[in-house]
């Protein structure tokens, strides 16, 4: 077990046990340096906090923000903050990349997981980002969405088990 899949079962996350989701994210930054060079992750969806916690924990010198619906799951902490965002409306997309700033690294969309939120979602902030940032759509259960949509170069679909939801979208910019 590597050291994100560790903090994935300290915290309790779904992106180990449910999904596999992170020995993906770990072969991207398994390398200490290059972990280290991350600065701003984004989380969409946010749940408890597992998945911000494990980021924190991962990525030492990393801000990580979260943005989520739900006014209960708002909350502040060491290196960690939640905004309010409804990802399927324009300016709330908007106002977040305005309070996060859009040098992001990694941007994860573990919101709604309603397609035409993950499409618009990726639409709206990833044009937004940085050269090197990676946007990644979790829970995608429609496998055929790759074939539905025109993606950005260097984008790729990744089924890891034969769960009906347990896919990736990774776009690289």
């Amino acid at each position: 077990m590597n050291l994100l899949e560790e903090l994935g079962k300290k915290y309790g996350t779904d992106k180990i046990g449910k999904h596999h989701y992170l020995p993906v994210y770990y072969d991207f930054f398994k390398n200490k340096s290059k972990r280290r060079k991350v600065k701003k992750v984004l989380e969409i969806g946010v749940g408890e906090g597992a998945g911000l916690r494990m980021f924190r924990d991962f990525f030492t010198n990393a801000t990580i923000y979260g943005a989520e619906i739900d006014e209960k799951r708002i909350f502040k902490e060491d290196r960690i903050e939640v905004f309010k965002c409804d990802q399927s409306k324009s300016e709330d997309l908007i106002n977040l990349i305005h309070q996060t700033g859009a040098d992001l690294d990694l941007v994860i969309d573990d919101g709604s997981h309603r397609e035409q939120d993950q499409i618009f979602s990726l639409l709206k902030i990833f044009p937004a980002l940085k050269i090197g940032a990676i946007y990644i759509i979790e829970d995608v259960a429609k496998e055929d969405i790759f074939k539905r949509y025109v993606w950005p170069p260097n984008t790729k679909m990744m089924t890891l088990s034969e769960r009906y939801d347990d896919r990736l979208v990774i776009c690289r910019k």
